[in-house]
């Protein structure tokens, strides 16, 4: 297989955009936009990950990310 995008790039414009939804220094018409282009990301991505296989740790990868959301969210109280 010939891997023909770059996971740092795809994260880094992810990022520009959701900073651009974050800037204070604009309304809320563009911001809104920034997060409407978000959630059709994410749903784009929600769709592509439905017609994949299952892997071999797959669960177990799935269950790190989840720890770290958990520690996360306790570590922010």
């Amino acid at each position: 297989m010939i891997k023909n995008w770059s996971l740092s790039n795809i994260k880094s414009e992810i990022s520009k955009i959701a900073w651009a939804e974050s800037d204070s220094r604009m309304d809320g018409y563009v911001t809104w936009s920034c997060k409407q282009e978000l959630y059709e990301i994410l749903w784009h991505v929600e769709d592509q990950l439905r017609r994949c296989s299952t892997y071999a740790g797959e669960e177990d990868f799935l269950l790190k990310r989840e720890k770290e959301l958990t520690w996360r969210m306790l570590n922010e109280k």
